[in-house]
């Protein structure tokens, strides 16, 4: 076999046609990269991917046509069938000379995912996944156009029949959409000569097993189909008897029913037990908060889903099967036309296909389809485009309200005194946690209310008066939860606020140990800092409210102020947030206001904390910001949610009382949104000259050097 292998693949590359091969593959490559990667933005492999799928259909017959079909004209194939090498070896070893070459085009293309990370792609997983992906469809192909090189002598014919197999493997998907509007399992049996549709959970980012299976199985087959052809042969030339020709006709018949059999048979298998996520936001996956939320769910839940299992949308079918794999959540599905009154048990809203209804005992929560994406405005286009994907935390969030429909947690936010409002994108988290969100006007009320989990002081411009301050002070000693934040700059004025100019709100905080650095911190450390030094990414320290964001310079806060703490007796202090070891603080300094950010000598420098969280003995818990823009929808913006990863993380740690009365647990949407990468022009012309014309180049010049050298001889 390794003879046939050697034998084969030195002619690949002693003609030219191996060569143009790989050549084609790159040239064509390069061009989709330059385009899509290197001058779009595009952080993915997919669309090039995707688009040189139709190339391999079309090359890959000319790079099979002389395997068997130029010895079978020459005659020389009569030497290997009667060499000692058995028929399976032969058709094997020349298998592998042809995926060998196939293999050095996708080592070329394999160095493309390294070049999108160094300029800030992170989806390695998901590239590298879609290209292995792409490598085995294009062996199924290479499998399929061996097997009909052994049917002619004629190498034309040859190409022209592959092209036709492969081309109708590839759009039959297409066809069966066109045929079949329901699944069942005659368009799963058909569906067994899609060759592009198990290409398409590698080019989502998903690694699936059951489409690594069906390309296993068709390479496997049609390695098999020629063999039986060759083995026909080598019974014609040695005039073996026609029971062997039938008995071998039947072992062909029974591969393809075992082939069939095992697809139709995978297809019903969960896509969680077979499908893996390898995408770089998670979309597939249930986030480590939810697992963990789903193994102590305790109480019986069904999910109904207002559409046929079928019908269902893709990515929240993929979502039900992970939730309903879990022992206390069932999912079924409603066939709407069948059932079309269903809803109307439940609620009477008006909910569309693919709408959910959670149920546990009496109680229920519906879940609109509208509601499951997000979607934003394209200005360019005026359209809107998907940016978000929410299931896993409206379902999660609904699992919590029907069981605990009349205990939601109250927070409070205070008002009167020119303070921050938080964003509606930040606030969202808290409907879906199932929390009460209500304003507090010390004006209107005696007190903190009593039933208040959380109070919210998100930078006042304006001091609180000393009343103000006594009942803060009396809810905390009560056990009672506080957020507080620092203002730099009046919302209404844009003027500069010192906290020196705020006694009461200053003694409040100092009164539980906080002290709070008069100006504007700034930073000298790259990747620590956002364009400007004073929007900051500072370090978020291991803590209760770092989930999933701790380490990363990944939140961003804007005109902040550095804040420092005394510890006392029956307190402890963690820190939260915190710069680089070379930032410095500017004095009276309005960010905004263009003024110098320049280090000088005058300015105090060295390490400062961002955030502070304090854990009282009373069993109450201060936590303190230094930034007033860090929960606005626009700067959570910049860092793809992050802020308000924060934020629901602060909510849920201090909404936690021990009893177990709520989960409160607080899924971010996942991101669909695209966020481009940026290019040097310098790269482009690198990069996209690599692979769209020097490495074709230099694969056409070597063939065509080595071609014309042989020719000599």
């Amino acid at each position: 076999m390794i003879a046939i292998f050697k034998r084969d693949f030195k002619s690949l590359f002693t003609n030219v046609i191996g060569w143009v091969f790989v050549s084609v593959l790159c040239a064509f490559f390069g061009l989709f990269f330059l385009v899509y990667n290197l001058v779009s933005g595009y952080p993915y492999l997919s669309y090039p991917i995707s688009s040189i799928c139709t190339v391999v259909i079309i090359v890959t017959p000319i790079l099979c046509m002389r395997i068997f079909t130029e010895e079978r004209k020459n005659r020389t194939d009569q030497l290997i069938f009667t060499s000692p090498v058995s028929p399976m070896k032969i058709v094997f070893g020349k298998f592998l000379a042809v995926a060998a070459t196939f293999t050095i085009a996708c080592v070329f293309i394999g160095l493309s995912p390294i070049v999108l990370e160094v300029y800030g792609a992170s989806a390695l997983g998901q590239n590298y996944t879609t290209l292995f992906g792409f490598y085995i469809f294009g062996l199924a192909c290479i499998a399929i156009a061996l097997f009909i090189s052994t049917l002619t002598k004629s190498q034309i014919i040859s190409v022209i029949l592959s092209f036709v197999v492969l081309f109708l493997g590839y759009i039959m998907d297409s066809i069966m959409g066109m045929i079949f509007t329901e699944e069942t399992l005659l368009s799963k049996i058909l569906g067994c000569l899609c060759l592009s549709q198990p290409l398409q959970s590698f080019l989502n980012g998903i690694f699936d097993l059951k489409a690594l299976i069906y390309y296993v199985l068709v390479i496997v087959l049609f390695l098999f189909f020629t063999y039986c052809v060759i083995q026909k042969r080598r019974w014609t030339l040695s005039k073996q008897v026609l029971s062997r020709i039938l008995s071998r006709g039947a072992a062909i018949v029974i591969s393809i029913v075992i082939a069939i059999a095992a697809n139709v048979g995978i297809s019903y298998i969960p896509d969680n037990y077979m499908q893996f996520d390898a995408t770089a936001t998670g979309v597939y996956t249930i986030s480590d908060q939810g697992k963990e939320f789903l193994k102590s769910y305790d109480k019986e839940a069904t999910i109904y889903v207002l559409a046929s299992e079928s019908s269902c949308d893709e990515n929240l079918k993929k979502t039900l099967d992970q939730f309903g794999s879990y022992k206390n959540i069932t999912v079924e599905y409603i066939n709407m036309e069948e059932n079309p009154t269903f809803a109307s048990q439940y609620t009477s809203q008006n909910l569309s296909q693919n709408s959910l209804i959670v149920v546990s005992g009496k109680n229920y929560k519906a879940i609109s389809y509208d509601d499951i994406y997000e979607y934003s405005m394209d200005q360019s286009s005026y359209s809107y485009n998907v940016t978000g994907y929410d299931g896993e935390g409206l379902i999660i969030s609904a699992l919590e309200k029907v069981v605990n429909s009349d205990n939601n947690i109250l927070i409070c936010t205070l008002t009167g005194h020119d303070e921050q409002q938080l964003g509606e994108g930040i606030t969202s988290g808290l409907t879906k946690g199932n929390y009460d969100l209500q304003s507090l006007n010390f004006l209107e009320s005696e007190s903190v209310p009593e039933k208040c989990r959380i109070l919210i002081i998100n930078a006042p411009s304006t001091d609180l008066s000393k009343d103000d301050v006594a009942k803060i002070q009396s809810y905390a000693d009560a056990g009672g939860n506080i957020i507080f934040n620092i203002a730099n700059v009046n919302s209404n004025a844009r003027a500069v606020v010192s906290i020196n100019d705020m006694p009461n709100y200053k003694g409040l905080l100092e009164s539980y140990g906080f002290t709070v650095k008069n100006g504007v911190v700034c930073e000298e450390t790259s990747g620590y800092y956002y364009r400007q030094n004073y929007a900051l990414l500072p370090e978020v320290l291991e803590s209760d409210v770092s989930t999933e964001i701790a380490g990363k310079q990944s939140v961003l806060l804007y005109s902040a102020t550095a804040v420092d703490y005394t510890e006392s007796e029956g307190t402890t202090i963690t820190p939260l947030l915190k710069t680089s070891d070379d930032a410095f603080i500017k004095a009276n300094l309005d960010g905004s206001q263009g003024s110098s950010t320049e280090k000088t000598d005058n300015d105090e420098s060295g390490s400062f904390y961002l955030g502070l969280e304090e854990t009282r003995s009373n069993g109450s818990t201060i936590i303190l910001y230094g930034c007033q823009y860090l929960f606005n929808d626009d700067m959570d913006s910049y860092v793809y949610g992050h802020n308000s990863k924060l934020f629901t993380n602060t909510i849920t740690a201090l909404a936690d009382d021990g009893n177990n009365d709520v989960s409160s647990v607080i899924i971010p949407s996942k991101s669909l949104k695209t966020e481009s990468i940026m290019v040097t022009g310098a790269a482009l012309i690198i990069y996209g000259v690599l692979w769209g014309l020097l490495i074709p180049l230099a694969c056409l010049i070597a063939g065509i050097v080595i071609w014309a050298i042989r020719r000599k001889k």
